[in-house]
């Protein structure tokens, strides 16, 4: 990959480390590589250029980045490490330094909250020419950062199995300083075929049928009563999270504490999307009320998933699937997307529609220190304990009776609210 920007790192206290390593993937012999640390908003300005032109994931887009800089209490500085070679920007990991309380749970349940200082790399981050020789550089960079007392860890969000990011991290830290029994996760995608009615058709026999039925039957029990609308605008952004908010509060997912949540981050990210045209929020409405909801981002050529809900009330009609299907169409318009991404999670309506699946999951590196070590063993044994009990329940069947138990109870709660609510307004 071409390198991209003509500023030169300064040689001040942010500079890590400079050596003499060979690049494999160049053709000439020899380069100069330097790891600089952005510590300052002032700072990420002089990258500005070779990040927008590396980047392919919202999250990690840079007005995303200041954006959530601005609105997140527990944000303390950018922790942006840049790989130089012969004074230009080959290389960067995005992340942050951030005060936050450390949950060990197992399932949903917390046992300990100890407050802590991290560095956390946001989904996406390592961008640029992500070769084996920069990430050992980085690797051994930020082993300096957490032996310098920057952090008690650092976090990465999602790296897959292949990534050389993280078998360079395996290398310089070893079993001592990683996080052990860490869960790996199903990530979905769907990669688009030219044409909408190409996409249906790629569906299973069974899965297209599944799909008609609930579209005709919608259409005929709720006729003339139905519309869907298409939230794409800076100042729409309130309006459609307290749609959004309307459905979210209805579903399980609420009830556990999970899923949307219409804070000042959540805000500030749709408004930064939207002024770069990329929002792609989808209602659908009954008589008026919101009932499901498609949240996403279009970057570039992917549409990004973040939130899908709807009213467990309707749930035999499938509308979540049906606000996701109108969404995808969307991709085949003016401005195609040539994939959509519906990240983590084991669901069967992913199944159904994406054709594309693979398994990554979080890092933890912990620093080697007294306090380090013991976050290490605290998360680890809670990671183990909670991967033995979703064993257990799966193995016996038990953690999906408990699913539907779950999603059936919710849902005579909210018919219960509803009657309520119906109620009081006819008396």
């Amino acid at each position: 990959m071409g390198r991209i920007g003509s500023t030169s790192p300064h040689l001040t206290d942010s500079t890590l480390l400079a050596t003499t390593a060979r690049q494999p993937d160049l053709k000439s012999s020899t380069y100069l590589a330097t790891v600089r640390v952005l510590r300052s908003l002032e700072e990420l300005e002089e990258v500005r250029d070779a990040w927008q032109a590396w980047c392919d994931y919202p999250n990690a887009d840079m007005d995303s980045y200041l954006a959530s800089a601005r609105s997140r209490t527990d944000f303390v500085r950018p922790h942006v490490m840049v790989v130089y070679r012969q004074g230009h920007p080959d290389c960067m990991l995005v992340g942050r330094t951030e005060h936050r309380k450390l949950k060990f749970n197992v399932g949903y349940a917390t046992f300990f909250e100890p407050q802590i200082r991290q560095i956390f790399f946001v989904h996406g981050g390592f961008i640029g020419n992500i070769s084996e020789s920069n990430s050992q550089l980085l690797a051994l960079a930020l082993r300096r950062c957490l032996a310098n007392g920057d952090a008690d860890l650092a976090e990465f969000v999602r790296l897959s199995m292949d990534s050389t990011l993280r078998t360079a991290l395996a290398t310089k830290f070893g079993p001592l300083c990683s996080g052990h029994s860490i869960a790996l996760h199903d990530h979905w995608w769907i990669e688009l075929p030219p044409t909408f009615n190409e996409f249906v058709q790629s569906l299973s026999r069974k899965n297209r049928h599944e799909l008609r039925r609930h579209q005709k039957m919608f259409a005929a029990d709720f006729a003339g009563r139905t519309s869907i609308r298409s939230f794409r605008h800076e100042d729409e952004v309130e309006e459609l999270t307290r749609d959004v908010e309307k459905v979210h509060r209805n579903t399980y997912q609420h009830a556990l504490g999970v899923g949307f949540k219409s804070d000042a981050e959540t805000l500030e990210s749709l408004r930064a999307s939207a002024r770069k045209g990329g929002l792609c929020g989808d209602v659908l409405y009954v008589d008026g009320e919101p009932i499901a909801f498609f949240v996403g981002k279009k970057y570039k050529d992917t549409l990004y998933g973040y939130y899908m809900g709807f009213d467990p009330q309707y749930n035999k009609y499938s509308p979540g699937l049906l606000i996701l299907m109108h969404s995808i169409e969307h991709c085949f318009g003016p401005a195609p997307a040539r994939r959509v991404d519906l990240g983590w999670g084991d669901r069967r309506y992913k199944r159904a529609i994406c054709n594309q699946s693979k398994l990554d999951g979080p890092l933890y590196i912990y620093a080697l220190s007294w306090k380090g070590l013991r976050l290490n063993l605290l998360r680890s044994t809670a990671c183990f304990l909670d991967r033995a009990a979703k064993q257990v329940l799966a193995n016996s069947s038990l953690l999906q009776k408990m699913k539907k138990g779950l999603l059936g109870w919710w849902s005579r709660e909210c018919e219960f609210k509803s009657r309520i609510v119906e109620e009081k307004c006819a008396e």
